[in-house]
C-alpha cells in the first residue's frame, strides 16, 4: 500500500470509528443498520480492511454528514 492510500485508509478508519462512538451506537448495532457484519466494522475501525465507496456512502448516510467529511483528519 503507497503512504498516501495507507494514510487515507487510517484517517477514514478513525473517522468511521469517532463517529460510531460520538453516536454511541455499538460495532453491532452499527452493523445491523448497516447490513454488515460486526466483524467487518471492527476489521475498518482496526485497519485491516479497506471500505468500498458504496459503503462510505451508507456510513455517510448513516451518521448524516458529507462524505468528504470521512477523508478529513480531525
Amino acid at each position: 500500500m503507497e503512504n498516501k492510500d495507507k494514510k487515507y485508509h487510517e484517517i477514514i478508519s478513525a473517522n468511521i470509528r469517532k463517529l460510531r462512538i460520538s453516536a454511541k451506537l455499538s460495532q453491532e448495532s452499527m452493523a445491523e443498520k448497516l447490513s454488515c457484519s460486526r466483524e467487518f466494522i471492527s476489521r475498518v475501525e482496526n485497519k485491516k480492511e479497506k471500505v468500498s465507496l458504496n459503503m462510505l456512502l451508507k456510513i455517510a448516510d448513516l451518521f448524516h454528514v458529507n462524505p468528504s467529511k470521512l477523508f478529513i483528519q480531525s
